[in-house]
């Protein structure tokens, strides 16, 4: 009886070593990788506007550094860059607003990821910053507006290289509508960038 005992107490000790070097091998990869580089594509449009604004084609870079780091969570600082090319700016009641908008948001903020060493990896991120629209006039000219933005967003990250990943995101912008004529009630809108791209982690 005494031996099984003893038998036991070794395999129970085998099993939680075996354990502890398995969470070893999955958190020192991910512990090595504290950098984070992203680029993706895809489009833009808005909400919760009064103008049924153009959708468009938007590309975004970001790069996030690792502060805090346990085997199933990860948190980093991160500095997103996300950009929409022309849209569009349809006339209201024969009155002719803008042609069109471009819009740049900048929003250094918060990256929480779950379990990071997987090969697919979920993230959410929050932000606050800076957001322009550029809008170009019928006469050829061109405006500029300035606002006050935050980001909310999350994504997913499927690994396919050592240090490379797939990845897909969606990112809201909220910030304050573009400067148009009075006869459109100002207020905030969301402009949503979907896109798709890759991760370089190193």
């Amino acid at each position: 009886m005494l031996l099984f005992r003893q038998r036991l107490l070794l395999r129970g000790k085998l099993v939680a070593i075996s354990l502890a070097f398995l969470l070893m091998a999955f958190s020192l990869p991910a512990n090595a990788q504290k950098n984070d580089l992203g680029f993706t594509m895809g489009g833009y449009f808005t909400a919760d506007t009064p103008l049924n604004l153009g959708a468009a084609f938007a590309m975004e870079g970001s790069y996030a550094r690792r502060i805090v780091h346990i085997p199933v969570i990860s948190v980093y600082g991160e500095l997103p860059l996300a950009g929409s090319f022309t849209s569009s700016i349809p006339d209201l009641n024969g009155t002719e607003l803008s042609r069109s908008y471009t819009s740049l948001f900048i929003t250094p903020g918060v990256r929480v990821r779950l379990i990071p060493s997987f090969f697919l990896s979920p993230y959410v991120a929050a932000g606050l910053g800076y957001g322009r629209f550029n809008r170009k006039l019928y006469d050829g000219t061109t405006a500029i507006d300035n606002a006050f933005a935050l980001d909310v967003g999350g994504g997913l990250d499927m690994k396919i290289l050592p240090f490379t990943s797939l990845r897909a995101e969606v990112r809201d912008f909220n910030s304050s509508s573009l400067t148009l004529p009075s006869i459109i009630s100002a207020g905030r809108q969301n402009n949503i960038f979907l896109t798709f791209g890759l991760s370089v982690k190193f």
